[in-house]
């Protein structure tokens, strides 16, 4: 496409380029191939289920070693709750007081996130960790609501949970909501909650604990204010950063494919989904890294199951980091002989579901060297699997990556042509789910920190229809952060149990035992 040189300017003003710019264009007229999906990932297919005994040498392993490694935990925080809050804003805004009947609207609305009957809503609310925050807001703006029809109460206090007038929970993100409460006066959010995990698996050889959130730009003070309050509470180093403008990406309208633009013509980026913050994540300075997202995170006194099985994922990277290591030093070093040759190979299809390219066998071994040096100095991620309970969401499946080769992949059901009669049968085999549980190394043998861009995989991103201003637009978002931008990771699955994964995707999941 070409662009005026006012565009030029905007777009390299921006962060981008135009071969950027047109490389999104013609992905949103022409598609994306879909990910082809080999067979699912399944307990002795792809997915390590640990004994007793392991887990315990797993757990012994990060007790003993963790001094030795820089950790970090990394929590992408930056969305905002409109999910979780979704059908309580369409109550406020469309529910009218006076006419409308509590029953009668949730029924006609079909609202799952409301119980059928109002009594049970009432009775409900006081479950919620910002209830206190809420009665204080009421008490202070207009205690009359307590005489009033309790049709007329339900509204009131989703209006004051979500306005600017009450708690303005609309329009903050995940990460400073109250999520749990702790007695009759204490009440923590879910930002906090993170911080307590991490004073527990997160201190390597450091003085504290590291914790790096991503947040928006537009809660900065309020994250600086709520962190600044909790760095005496807790030893944890917290950090932060935005999702940068120049991952953003662009829209074209449906109807004739041209280029979205703002008043002043100017073309409009919006933010290029999580699979951005593999910037983040290449900013970071750490030899172990834990991700797990803002809402995936249980009462303090609920976390035992998950503290255990984060070390033992850590343990489970750090003996595949030693165990590389050595060998990369091996391949580059003492030029290893046939023999020693093949416990490298050994070590690379089955400890790290390394699978190699037609003919590997005919190389000489020079040929065999350069391969596996190749194929094992790159990026590690073990990632934790729970059994499938019909979340919605990704999986782990073995998938073609970019080179078209057999290798373990998280895959979202949108990368997958379920049109076709064989991917969707592969789909439905899927026995396990991705809670979004990983441990992260991202530097080579010697120390030094990969450039992760070059293990994305630019094809695995997702096209999205959505509405801008009234009109149907195409939307670009970049490969996932788990999917997509690790494709060319070396991958590792580990089974979890499911009581490590307890998100609050609507607002009733806060009701559930983990938040309780």
């Amino acid at each position: 496409m070409n662009f005026s040189e006012k565009d030029t300017q905007f777009i390299q003003n921006y962060g981008l380029s135009i071969d950027e710019v047109n490389r999104q264009i013609a992905i949103l007229k022409e598609g994306l191939p879909a990910t082809e999906v080999l067979s699912a990932a399944t307990p002795q297919n792809g997915i390590e289920v640990l004994d007793e005994s392991a887990q315990k040498a797993l757990l012994q392993r990060f007790d003993t070693d963790k001094d030795k490694y820089d950790l970090q935990k990394f929590v992408p925080a930056s969305g905002a709750a409109t999910r979780m809050f979704k059908e309580w804003v369409f109550f406020y805004h469309n529910y009218q007081v006076g006419k409308d009947y509590y029953e009668r609207f949730v029924k006609k609305h079909q609202l799952t996130t409301f119980p059928a009957y109002l009594d049970d809503f009432l009775n409900d609310l006081p479950g919620y960790a910002f209830y206190q925050d809420l009665m204080d807001a009421v008490k202070s703006a207009d205690e009359s609501i307590f005489q009033m029809d309790e049709n007329e109460q339900v509204w009131q206090y989703i209006r004051y949970i979500l306005s600017d007038e009450g708690l303005g929970y609309e329009k903050l993100p995940k990460a400073l909501l109250k999520f749990h409460r702790y007695g009759q006066n204490e009440q923590v959010t879910a930002l906090e909650e993170h911080l307590k995990e991490a004073e527990v698996y997160a201190q390597g050889k450091n003085a504290k604990a590291k914790v790096h959130f991503t947040i928006s730009p537009q809660h900065e003070a309020a994250f600086i204010d709520l962190t600044n309050r909790l760095k005496e509470k807790y030893q944890v180093e917290i950090t932060y950063s935005f999702q940068k403008p120049e991952t953003d990406t662009l829209m074209i309208y449906s109807e004739d494919q041209s280029v979205v633009r703002d008043e002043n013509d100017n073309i409009v980026f919006r933010p290029g989904g999580h699979g951005a913050l593999i910037d983040n994540i290449q900013d970071l300075d750490a030899d172990i890294i834990f991700v797990k997202n803002i809402d995936n995170v249980q009462k303090g006194d609920k976390q035992e199951d998950t503290l255990l099985y984060k070390k033992i994922l850590a343990g489970y990277l750090m003996q595949l980091m030693e165990k590389n290591k050595f060998f990369l030093e091996k391949l580059r070093d003492e030029k290893p002989i046939h023999e020693e040759l093949q416990a490298i190979v050994d070590f690379a299809k089955n400890e790290m579901n390394i699978n190699f390219i037609e003919g590997f066998d005919t190389l000489n071994n020079s040929g065999k060297r350069q391969y596996l040096a190749y194929k094992l100095n790159r990026p590690i991620r073990v990632a934790g699997m729970v059994k499938n309970t019909g979340e919605p969401g990704g999986g782990p499946f073995w998938a073609k990556d970019k080179n078209a080769l057999k290798s373990l992949q998280i895959v979202e059901k949108a990368q997958i042509d379920v049109s076709d009669a064989g991917q969707n049968k592969i789909l439905a085999s899927s026995t396990h789910f991705n809670p979004v549980d990983l441990v992260l190394s991202i530097k080579d043998f010697e120390g030094n920190k990969f450039d992760l861009k070059e293990f994305v995989n630019e094809n695995a991103a997702f096209l999205n229809e959505k509405s801008y201003k009234g009109k149907e637009v195409k939307v670009y978002e970049r490969p996932g952060l788990w999917n997509g931008a690790m494709d060319d990771w070396n991958t590792v699955f580990v089974e979890v149990p499911i009581s490590t994964f307890s998100p609050v995707k609507t607002v009733v999941d806060l009701l559930k035992q983990a938040h309780q």
